[in-house]
């Protein structure tokens, strides 16, 4: 259900995108990343020195979030009570890296309060290094 992409949306010249997760009854939200393709290797085969590298097509089609707060709110409350916005397409792993990083400092995703006292934001860490307190 990603808005700011049309339809027939062909993924093939991105990398991934950033997102926004809204909390339609709340108010609150989530920022985060998602790529577009998944990478491995096949398993080696006998008298061979090199793995092939796969390269498929993620879930980001049906992808909700990594935040377990969030999924279970998703769970809880429905898909249809927020919104998924994806708010910009990355052609580079780099720049989605980049970017989500970005958004999170510039909103103030860990800190930022609703008027009820409660966090903005369901992120509670950015790069698993800068985190919430509390």
């Amino acid at each position: 259900p990603w808005l700011g992409i049309p339809d027939n949306f062909d993924p093939s010249p991105y990398h991934g995108f950033v997102y926004l997760i809204e909390n339609l009854l709340t108010g609150r939200k989530y920022i985060g990343r998602k790529y577009f393709w998944s990478t491995r290797k096949e398993p080696k085969k006998k008298n061979s020195k090199r793995r092939k590298r796969i390269t498929k097509e993620s879930d980001w089609r049906t992808y909700k979030s990594s935040s377990e707060e969030l999924k279970k709110d998703i769970a809880l409350l429905g898909v249809e009570s927020f919104r998924f916005t994806i708010l910009s397409l990355h052609e580079r792993r780099a720049e989605v890296n980049y970017t989500e990083v970005k958004e999170q400092f510039s909103r103030d995703v860990l800190y930022s309060k609703l008027p009820t006292g409660e966090y903005e934001y369901y992120n509670y860490c950015i790069l698993s290094r800068y985190y919430r307190n509390g």
